[in-house]
């Protein structure tokens, strides 16, 4: 009634209604679903099962494992030098690419955990071996045959009708983000390790240049990744070749001599 007054000719009122959207948090339901490890190692069972060309959504867990990023970060993951995200013996991994602008969404620079390091560095390794014209668009992380994907959610929807798991809303591929969390908070991780380590909160003037390295979210994802190697043996290699020794996960290195 009010726009219709204001929109006449001529105009019988200069009042307009203001509409403020309601915030988020009270319209979104709060998600309810999460997976604990064995489903999680389930999941990464089938998606390395030999032969069945589940590489993206191995690659895709894995990061997500390692990183509890959202999933459009995880597929953003590329160690082409010029994103500037990663590079051979580099500590952190910077979710947020060179050029990419931080928005609400905060993208954490984070820990690379041994397994990861090691998934990194053989799609470097199949990265160099490119000619240098073939390297365009390459790099990538989570791939098919080595080019990009934008999201995993065929894959992801196959996954959980083979291992009849629901299809709900709530069970879309974000439910690892949550879960891994709630994992990760129950098994001793710091409140202010997982803010930061989820890009929940701003790093400070100080953070700029202290990196956080959040021991405590380290130790609880390392006790996850045992535990899926436990219950799905070889599940974690890039190939499934067989089981990962414990040192190796880690990334412990025994000395000689």
């Amino acid at each position: 009634m009010l726009n219709h007054a204001a929109n006449a000719e001529p105009p019988r009122s200069d009042k307009r209604p203001i509409y403020r959207p309601l915030p988020a948090a009270q319209v979104q339901r709060k998600r309810r679903t999460r997976v604990g490890v064995e489903e999680l190692a389930k999941m990464v069972a089938y998606a390395a099962e030999p032969g069945k060309q589940r590489g993206s959504l191995h690659a895709f867990l894995i990061g997500s494992l390692c990183t509890i990023a959202r999933p459009g970060a995880v597929v953003d993951i590329n160690v082409a030098p010029d994103r500037e995200q990663w590079w051979p013996g580099a500590p952190t991994i910077d979710l947020n690419p060179q050029g990419r602008t931080q928005n609400k969404k905060h993208r954490a620079m984070v820990p690379v955990l041994p397994l990861l390091a090691t998934w990194l560095q053989a799609e470097l390794d199949d990265y160099l071996a490119l000619k240098p014209e073939a390297r365009i668009g390459r790099g990538w992380l989570v791939n098919y045959h080595g080019r990009p994907v934008q999201d995993v959610d065929r894959a992801w929807d196959t996954m959980l009708g083979k291992l009849e798991l629901p299809m709900g809303r709530e069970w879309r591929s974000y439910v690892l983000r949550h879960s891994i969390a709630t994992l990760c908070r129950n098994r001793g991780a710091e409140r202010w390790d997982l803010e930061g380590f989820m890009g929940h909160r701003a790093g400070s003037q100080t953070e700029v240049y202290a990196i956080g390295e959040f021991p405590s979210v380290q130790r609880a994802l390392q006790s996850i990744l045992d535990d899926i190697e436990t219950l799905a043996p070889g599940s974690l290699h890039r190939k499934r070749t067989g089981a990962i020794s414990p040192a190796a996960l880690r990334g412990e290195v025994k000395m000689s001599g």
